[in-house]
Protein backbone atom coordinates (compact mmCIF):
# COMPACT_ATOMS: atom_id res chain seq x y z
CA UNK A 1 0.00 0.00 0.00
CA UNK A 2 1.35 3.41 -1.05
CA UNK A 3 2.28 5.51 1.79
CA UNK A 4 0.18 8.91 2.25
CA UNK A 5 1.52 11.84 1.22
CA UNK A 6 0.70 14.04 3.91
CA UNK A 7 0.03 18.17 3.29
CA UNK A 8 2.00 20.66 5.90
CA UNK A 9 0.55 23.49 4.36
CA UNK A 10 -2.35 23.43 1.50
CA UNK A 11 -2.99 26.46 -0.45
CA UNK A 12 -6.68 26.58 -1.69
CA UNK A 13 -7.29 29.54 -4.54
CA UNK A 14 -5.34 32.17 -3.05
CA UNK A 15 -5.43 35.58 -4.98
CA UNK A 16 -3.29 38.37 -3.12
CA UNK A 17 -1.38 41.06 -3.11
CA UNK A 18 -1.24 44.78 -2.03
CA UNK A 19 -3.42 47.99 -2.08
CA UNK A 20 -5.90 45.66 -3.88
CA UNK A 21 -3.46 45.69 -6.51
CA UNK A 22 -3.67 41.99 -7.16
CA UNK A 23 -0.44 40.01 -7.49
CA UNK A 24 -1.44 36.07 -6.93
CA UNK A 25 -4.04 34.94 -8.63
CA UNK A 26 -5.89 31.89 -8.26
CA UNK A 27 -3.04 29.54 -6.92
CA UNK A 28 -3.54 25.92 -5.63
CA UNK A 29 -0.98 24.07 -3.93
CA UNK A 30 0.36 21.74 -1.41
CA UNK A 31 3.87 21.73 0.13
CA UNK A 32 4.50 17.87 1.92
CA UNK A 33 5.70 17.37 5.32
CA UNK A 34 9.72 16.79 5.17
CA UNK A 35 9.70 18.15 1.86
CA UNK A 36 12.19 20.60 0.31
CA UNK A 37 10.30 23.09 -1.94
CA UNK A 38 11.83 25.27 -4.25
CA UNK A 39 9.81 28.43 -5.84
CA UNK A 40 10.98 29.85 -9.02
CA UNK A 41 10.26 32.38 -11.50
CA UNK A 42 11.30 35.63 -12.66
CA UNK A 43 11.48 38.96 -10.97
CA UNK A 44 7.65 40.46 -10.13
CA UNK A 45 6.16 36.73 -10.43
CA UNK A 46 5.20 36.63 -7.08
CA UNK A 47 7.50 34.66 -4.96
CA UNK A 48 7.76 36.76 -1.87
CA UNK A 49 4.29 37.74 -1.51
CA UNK A 50 3.45 33.63 -1.93
CA UNK A 51 5.64 33.42 1.08
CA UNK A 52 5.18 36.00 3.10
CA UNK A 53 0.92 34.41 2.30
CA UNK A 54 2.27 30.61 3.70
CA UNK A 55 3.73 32.38 6.70
CA UNK A 56 0.55 34.46 7.35
CA UNK A 57 2.22 37.66 7.55
CA UNK A 58 0.09 38.91 4.22
CA UNK A 59 -4.01 38.02 4.44
CA UNK A 60 -4.92 37.06 1.12
CA UNK A 61 -8.39 38.93 -0.71
CA UNK A 62 -9.73 35.43 -1.07
CA UNK A 63 -9.23 31.73 -0.90
CA UNK A 64 -7.51 30.15 2.25
CA UNK A 65 -3.73 28.38 4.02
CA UNK A 66 -4.39 25.57 5.86
CA UNK A 67 -1.35 24.69 8.16
CA UNK A 68 -1.42 21.59 9.72
CA UNK A 69 -4.96 20.75 8.95
CA UNK A 70 -6.08 23.98 10.33
CA UNK A 71 -6.93 27.12 8.66
CA UNK A 72 -4.07 30.11 9.37
CA UNK A 73 -6.42 32.46 10.01
CA UNK A 74 -7.42 30.47 13.16
CA UNK A 75 -3.58 30.63 14.43
CA UNK A 76 -2.88 33.29 17.19
CA UNK A 77 0.34 35.21 16.11
CA UNK A 78 1.97 33.34 19.31
CA UNK A 79 0.93 29.73 17.39
CA UNK A 80 2.23 30.88 14.13
CA UNK A 81 5.71 31.71 15.66
CA UNK A 82 5.80 28.09 17.14
CA UNK A 83 5.51 26.46 13.79
CA UNK A 84 6.66 28.55 11.22
CA UNK A 85 9.34 30.49 10.79
CA UNK A 86 10.34 33.14 8.17
CA UNK A 87 13.58 34.82 6.92
CA UNK A 88 13.17 37.46 4.37
CA UNK A 89 15.47 38.70 1.77
CA UNK A 90 16.50 41.83 3.78
CA UNK A 91 17.13 41.97 7.27
CA UNK A 92 18.55 45.01 9.14
CA UNK A 93 22.56 43.74 10.52
CA UNK A 94 23.70 47.01 10.93
CA UNK A 95 23.45 47.24 14.53
CA UNK A 96 26.59 46.27 16.11
CA UNK A 97 24.90 43.22 17.91
CA UNK A 98 27.34 39.97 18.79
CA UNK A 99 26.12 36.74 17.30
CA UNK A 100 25.39 34.76 19.78
CA UNK A 101 22.89 37.82 21.27
CA UNK A 102 21.69 38.13 17.34
CA UNK A 103 20.27 34.67 17.09
CA UNK A 104 19.10 34.92 20.64
CA UNK A 105 16.15 36.95 19.32
CA UNK A 106 15.07 33.86 17.30
CA UNK A 107 14.09 32.20 20.66
CA UNK A 108 11.83 35.08 21.13
CA UNK A 109 8.32 33.32 21.18
CA UNK A 110 9.93 30.65 23.64
CA UNK A 111 10.64 33.50 26.26
CA UNK A 112 8.16 35.31 29.09
CA UNK A 113 7.05 38.71 28.93
CA UNK A 114 10.37 40.38 30.04
CA UNK A 115 12.05 38.32 27.27
CA UNK A 116 14.96 36.82 29.52
CA UNK A 117 16.72 34.11 28.10
CA UNK A 118 16.03 30.72 30.14
CA UNK A 119 18.39 27.71 30.54
CA UNK A 120 16.80 26.14 27.74
CA UNK A 121 17.07 28.62 25.35
CA UNK A 122 20.76 29.15 25.71
CA UNK A 123 21.15 25.18 25.01
CA UNK A 124 19.03 25.97 22.18
CA UNK A 125 21.62 28.79 20.78
CA UNK A 126 24.52 26.48 21.45
CA UNK A 127 22.97 23.72 19.55
CA UNK A 128 22.22 26.07 16.81
CA UNK A 129 25.62 27.42 16.07
CA UNK A 130 27.33 23.97 16.35
CA UNK A 131 24.92 23.33 13.54
CA UNK A 132 25.45 26.13 11.56
CA UNK A 133 28.95 25.56 11.92
CA UNK A 134 29.38 29.28 13.17
CA UNK A 135 30.41 28.53 16.85
CA UNK A 136 33.77 30.37 16.14
CA UNK A 137 31.67 33.42 15.27
CA UNK A 138 29.70 33.67 18.49
CA UNK A 139 31.74 37.37 19.98
CA UNK A 140 31.98 38.61 16.64
CA UNK A 141 30.38 41.75 15.41
CA UNK A 142 27.42 40.63 13.14
CA UNK A 143 27.82 43.86 11.25
CA UNK A 144 31.68 42.89 10.88
CA UNK A 145 31.30 39.37 8.73
CA UNK A 146 31.48 38.59 5.72
CA UNK A 147 28.64 37.80 3.42
CA UNK A 148 28.56 34.29 3.72
CA UNK A 149 29.03 34.43 7.73
CA UNK A 150 26.36 36.56 7.93
CA UNK A 151 23.85 34.29 6.04
CA UNK A 152 24.72 31.45 8.43
CA UNK A 153 24.09 33.94 11.08
CA UNK A 154 20.56 34.59 9.73
CA UNK A 155 19.67 31.10 9.28
CA UNK A 156 20.53 30.28 12.97
CA UNK A 157 18.37 32.58 14.14
CA UNK A 158 15.57 31.13 11.85
CA UNK A 159 16.38 27.72 13.08
CA UNK A 160 16.60 28.88 16.65
CA UNK A 161 12.60 29.93 16.96
CA UNK A 162 12.80 26.37 16.60
CA UNK A 163 9.72 25.50 14.16
CA UNK A 164 9.09 22.55 12.07
CA UNK A 165 8.24 24.79 8.39
CA UNK A 166 11.53 26.50 7.48
CA UNK A 167 10.99 29.30 4.94
CA UNK A 168 13.39 31.27 3.46
CA UNK A 169 13.40 34.19 0.57
CA UNK A 170 16.34 34.21 -1.54
CA UNK A 171 18.64 32.97 1.09
CA UNK A 172 21.59 32.19 -1.35
CA UNK A 173 21.60 35.50 -3.07
CA UNK A 174 24.21 37.81 -3.87
CA UNK A 175 26.30 35.26 -2.88
CA UNK A 176 29.81 33.71 -4.39
CA UNK A 177 29.34 29.58 -5.64
CA UNK A 178 31.12 28.53 -2.79
CA UNK A 179 29.02 30.05 -0.29
CA UNK A 180 25.72 29.13 -1.99
CA UNK A 181 26.58 25.89 -1.95
CA UNK A 182 27.42 26.08 2.11
CA UNK A 183 24.28 27.55 2.46
CA UNK A 184 22.32 25.15 0.43
CA UNK A 185 23.90 22.54 2.09
CA UNK A 186 22.67 23.19 5.52
CA UNK A 187 19.83 23.59 4.62
CA UNK A 188 20.05 20.72 3.05
CA UNK A 189 21.23 19.08 6.31
CA UNK A 190 18.46 20.63 8.19
CA UNK A 191 15.78 18.86 5.71
CA UNK A 192 17.36 15.40 5.83
CA UNK A 193 18.82 15.29 9.42
CA UNK A 194 16.45 17.51 11.55
CA UNK A 195 13.05 17.00 9.68
CA UNK A 196 13.33 20.41 9.00
CA UNK A 197 9.83 21.11 6.08
CA UNK A 198 12.09 23.98 4.00
CA UNK A 199 10.49 26.17 1.41
CA UNK A 200 13.04 28.44 -0.13
CA UNK A 201 12.79 30.89 -3.59
CA UNK A 202 15.68 30.57 -5.50
CA UNK A 203 16.64 32.87 -8.85
CA UNK A 204 19.30 29.86 -9.39
CA UNK A 205 17.91 27.30 -11.41
CA UNK A 206 20.69 24.82 -11.26
CA UNK A 207 20.96 25.15 -7.18
CA UNK A 208 16.95 24.59 -7.26
CA UNK A 209 16.87 21.57 -9.29
CA UNK A 210 20.35 20.14 -7.41
CA UNK A 211 18.87 20.48 -3.90
CA UNK A 212 14.87 21.08 -3.91
CA UNK A 213 12.69 17.64 -4.13
CA UNK A 214 10.07 19.88 -5.08
CA UNK A 215 9.42 22.81 -7.66
CA UNK A 216 6.83 25.12 -8.20
CA UNK A 217 6.98 27.41 -10.89
CA UNK A 218 5.86 30.45 -11.12
CA UNK A 219 4.79 33.16 -13.87
CA UNK A 220 2.96 36.30 -13.67
CA UNK A 221 1.09 35.54 -10.54
CA UNK A 222 -0.05 31.99 -11.51
CA UNK A 223 1.77 28.28 -10.40
CA UNK A 224 3.06 27.24 -13.91
CA UNK A 225 4.19 24.19 -13.36
CA UNK A 226 4.71 21.75 -9.99
CA UNK A 227 6.32 18.38 -9.12
CA UNK A 228 10.12 17.18 -9.19
CA UNK A 229 13.12 19.05 -10.35
CA UNK A 230 12.84 16.59 -13.51
CA UNK A 231 9.27 17.30 -14.25
CA UNK A 232 9.29 21.38 -14.04
CA UNK A 233 12.80 22.05 -15.52
CA UNK A 234 11.94 21.37 -18.76
CA UNK A 235 12.93 23.79 -21.75
CA UNK A 236 9.33 24.15 -23.35
CA UNK A 237 8.73 25.79 -20.07
CA UNK A 238 12.02 27.83 -18.86
CA UNK A 239 11.89 29.19 -22.08
CA UNK A 240 8.29 30.42 -22.01
CA UNK A 241 8.66 31.47 -18.45
CA UNK A 242 11.87 33.34 -18.61
CA UNK A 243 11.57 34.50 -22.41
CA UNK A 244 14.91 32.81 -23.64
CA UNK A 245 16.10 29.78 -25.42
CA UNK A 246 17.95 27.18 -22.83
CA UNK A 247 19.15 23.59 -23.01
CA UNK A 248 18.56 21.27 -20.31
CA UNK A 249 20.95 18.27 -19.70
CA UNK A 250 21.54 15.73 -16.49
CA UNK A 251 24.09 16.54 -14.48
CA UNK A 252 26.56 13.54 -14.66
CA UNK A 253 27.29 13.72 -10.91
CA UNK A 254 23.70 13.62 -9.55
CA UNK A 255 21.63 13.15 -12.18
CA UNK A 256 20.07 16.11 -11.25
CA UNK A 257 18.61 18.22 -14.79
CA UNK A 258 20.72 21.56 -15.53
CA UNK A 259 19.77 24.80 -17.17
CA UNK A 260 22.15 25.82 -19.76
CA UNK A 261 20.80 29.45 -21.58
CA UNK A 262 21.67 29.40 -25.52
CA UNK A 263 23.64 32.74 -26.57
CA UNK A 264 22.27 33.05 -30.61
CA UNK A 265 25.32 34.11 -33.06
CA UNK A 266 24.74 37.36 -34.89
Amino acid sequence: MEREDKKIIEIGNISAGYRRIEILKNIGLGISRGSFAGIIGRNGAGKSTLLKVICGLLKPFSGNVVLNGKDISAHSKKDLSLEIAFMPQNIDTSMPFGVEDFIMFGRYPHMNAFKIPSKKDYEAVEEVMETAGIKDLRKRNVCELSGGEKQRVLIAQTIAQGTEILVFDEPSSHLDIGSQSDILRLLKLLNEKHNKTIIVTLHDLNAAGEFCDTLFLMDKGKIKNTGSPQEVLNYKDIEEVYKTTVIVKNNPMSGKPYVIPVTAKS
